[in-house]
């Protein structure tokens, strides 16, 4: 195998991410192995049947204990206890990473426990869909793949090679700026498609409003299709940096209504000019 390949990888969690990892790196052939563990037997069925791994358990020591690479695919919220369970069990050689859209308390968490071997990462791809039947291999090409090494140390050259292989573009970051960013670019467009799904539920006519909308009303709609399981799981995770970022929209969004309000095509057009991005 190249620098970057891992003989046997256990994907802990197969669902929308956890499959696609597994089905981007299988249809590569960068692995031999891919074991994946999670509490669904239908979800790890699914994942099976779709090639996503080559094996399937709810044993967690079976899963991890000969694993070369761990990849934490679960919740945000819970992946710290997932990390401590499997703590006595991984290879003493093995290197960790996740596909969790929060950082700061995943790579703390990761630093205490693994050391240099752990090293976070967040893929920034994904779907409204969930479930290992939603899994793509392509999902994450072109995607830039964040990486925020716990230790100056990490072997974070590997991993890099890896996410190079499946087609993304690896970014390192600290997971303080990662937090940051994402509330931005991410956490926040989701919070705002959530939002505004329901202002739209809420007309006298939803059903008329949708027929007519176009691809601008589609866009900004379809991600409100997530799992809000999943999202209030994240937001509450990155809660600080979210606000921030809610905050500064707001402030956007009032002086774009005073303006509004006063009719003034003028200031209205400046303040355009403003947000507008360059052709």
């Amino acid at each position: 195998m190249s620098e970057g390949d891992f003989g046997r990888v256990a994907i802990l969690g197969v669902g929308l991410m956890g499959a696609s990892f597994g089905l981007a790196v299988r249809s590569r052939g960068l692995v031999q192995e891919v074991v994946g563990y999670d509490l669904s037997e239908s979800m790890l069925q699914c994942a099976l049947e779709r090639g996503a791994i080559s094996e399937a358990t709810t044993d967690l020591e079976k899963a991890v204990s000969q694993a070369d690479l761990l990849v934490f695919a679960v919740p945000v919220e819970i992946m710290p206890s997932l990390m401590e369970s499997i703590l006595p069990f991984i290879s003493p050689s093995a290197i960790l990473t996740d596909l969790g859209s929060t950082k700061q308390r995943i790579v703390a968490e990761g630093a205490r426990l693994f050391g240099a071997r752990f090293i976070g990462g967040h893929p920034m791809a994904g779907s409204e869909e969930s479930g290992a039947k939603a899994g793509r291999a392509d999902l994450f090409q072109g995607a830039a793949w964040i990486l925020t090494p716990s230790h100056p140390e990490s072997e974070v050259a590997r991993l890099e090679s890896l996410v190079k292989a499946l087609g993304a573009r690896p970014l390192l970051l600290d997971a303080q700026e990662h937090d940051r960013m994402v509330a931005l670019v991410s956490h926040l467009p989701h919070a705002l498609s959530f939002s505004f799904s329901q202002t739209v539920s809420e007309l006298s006519k939803p059903a008329l409003a949708e027929s007519l909308a176009g691809s601008s009303y589609r866009d900004m709609i379809r991600v409100s299709a997530s799992s809000p399981q999943l999202w209030s799981g994240i937001f509450l995770e990155n809660r600080e940096a979210l606000l921030a970022s809610v905050v500064a929209y707001e402030e956007a969004l009032h002086c774009l209504r005073e303006v509004l309000q006063t009719g003034d095509r003028v200031a209205l057009e400046a303040l355009l000019s403003q947000y507008a991005k360059p052709q």
